[in-house]
């Protein structure tokens, strides 16, 4: 795909990840303790390896057991993909008792979520019992798959809810006029004299779940290891070393050791044995040479390597990794990735990569590089005098804001061009007076700098738009939704 349609899709994956942001904090605050399930479900980086996963819920409570589908839509509707080949069927993965989660996500002309609905929540049972309405088969291409739907009924605008009767809900507006909505069909969620706004929920064909209060710890995960749902022993697995329940490690590494079993419930076997404290588990998933020409199962250890935030020896193994030219440029670029912000955030790995002659591995580096420590900041600065490295040492040097770092390497000989430059990335306003502490020439340089609004100083100028839409797709299970203070959450009525 080219860089619009990549746009595109990575607009939908972040909708994706927001929403099931957004419904694992709501469900947080029934009592549930969510993780991801899905692995990338609270994540928005694109990758063309795809690894073929089991088909399985989002979101997951360690509490009690419970999964939950996430679907975020800009429109609030009931809508499914579904085949008829086995696993592809629209509830597959889904026990009666687990949850589909619907939302609208709203964004703006560049496709930044600005507001998120509340979640409309339906079980999976409920859905079963109400036979969906059936929409036009997709392409061959989709595996014959087709979109199915439970119809629902929304307010068209503000107004007061006058009558509701059969299924039909009539709202008077503020003209006085009214207006009657809905279906036979319908179970009613709203009463007489409520007052409701555009997009309310009014009805709905599936009776929404209540029960969403977890039940507490009442989920056997030493049983769910001996379960024939695969899905539920990838659950335990992951669910053990996300709550460090080391009783249960040796189960866990039978499983790790197990040829018969899926490669890709060993991988995250061994990424729960990592977590109860095994010395040897990061070495197994960081030999890849164990997939060969398994691009999907390399993929997924570098995902799982990176997951493993604050030890030291995944991060080390993904610098390896990161380095061997030897492999393909996805999962260098990959490992490249888990050593940035998004996940492990190790400066000085990053930067060192930033320079690879590799163009995707560098590309990565440099977009996934977080702000500089005091340390690293002093190690940039000496960087300004390297001519391949001043541009991105400036640019990183000005998102931090080193206003007094750059003033002092502005002094310099060596430094004191790329130093200006990236003054000039600075706002005059965070500057103020302290840009009176250089030369005459280089206050009328840092003015100019100004003026042209200069962004593009990193050391690839030409591909600066490559590297925002790089930048933008640092949503993961880590950071999710670290600026909830732009986006306004929005209520279903």
């Amino acid at each position: 795909m080219g860089l619009k349609e990549d746009s595109k899709f990575a607009r939908f994956i972040t909708m994706g990840a927001l929403g099931a942001d957004r419904i694992a904090t709501d469900l947080t605050g029934r009592g549930h303790h969510m993780v991801e399930l899905e692995r990338y479900a609270m994540a928005n980086k694109i990758w063309t390896t795809k690894v073929k996963r089991l088909r399985m819920a989002d979101l997951l409570c360690t509490r009690c057991g419970r999964r939950f589908e996430a679907k975020a839509k800009t429109n609030l509707e009931v809508k499914l993909s579904h085949s008829a080949q086995p696993g592809r069927n629209w509830d597959a993965g889904m026990r009666p008792g687990d949850v589909f989660a619907f939302l609208r996500v709203v964004t703006d002309e560049n496709g930044v979520p600005l507001v998120i609905g509340d979640p409309l929540y339906l079980s999976t049972g409920d859905m079963r019992n109400v036979e969906p309405k059936q929409g036009a088969l997709k392409s061959a291409a989709d595996g014959s798959e087709r979109d199915i739907y439970w119809p629902i009924t929304l307010a068209k605008r503000d107004g007061l809810v006058t009558k509701v009767k059969d299924g039909k809900v009539g709202i008077r507006d503020i003209d006085g006029k009214t207006s009657t909505l809905g279906r036979p069909s319908n179970v009613t969620l709203v009463q007489v004299d409520d007052l409701v706004v555009a997009g309310t929920l009014i009805g709905s064909t599936v009776v929404p779940e209540r029960g969403l209060s977890c039940k507490g710890d009442v989920w056997d995960l030493s049983g769910a290891l001996q379960s024939d749902d695969e899905i539920e022993v990838f659950a335990s697995v992951k669910a053990i070393g996300l709550l460090s329940m080391k009783s249960l490690r040796l189960a866990v590494q039978t499983i790790a050791n197990d040829d018969s079993r899926d490669m890709r419930l060993r991988i995250e076997a061994w990424g729960a044995l990592a977590r109860l404290g095994d010395v040897d588990a990061v070495a197994i998933l960081a030999k890849l040479d164990d997939s060969p020409g398994d691009g999907a199962m390399q993929m997924e250890r570098v995902l799982v390597l990176s997951e493993l935030t604050g030890l030291n020896s995944a991060a080390e193994s993904l610098y390896l990794i990161a380095s061997n030219a030897e492999l393909t440029e996805e999962i260098r670029a990959a490992a490249v990735w888990g050593l940035g912000i998004a996940w492990h955030d190790r400066f000085s790995f990053g930067w060192e990569l930033a320079f690879d002659s590799s163009q995707k591995v560098r590309r990565h580096a440099q977009a996934s590089l977080g702000v500089p420590s005091p340390v690293e900041i002093e190690g940039l600065i000496q960087e300004l005098s390297v001519p391949e490295r001043a541009p991105l040492a400036a640019a990183l040097l000005a998102k931090s804001e080193s206003v007094l770092a750059l003033l002092e390497a502005a002094a310099g000989y060596e430094s004191r061009e790329w130093a200006i430059q990236g003054l000039g990335q600075i706002s005059p306003e965070i500057i103020g007076g302290q840009a009176r502490q250089l030369r005459i020439e280089d206050q009328a340089a840092l003015e100019a700098l100004w003026r042209r609004n200069i962004q593009d100083t990193h050391n690839e100028p030409n591909n600066l738009t490559e590297l925002r839409f790089l930048e933008g797709q640092s949503i993961s299970a880590v950071t999710s939704m670290q600026h909830k203070d732009r986006i306004r959450l929005e209520s279903a009525g």
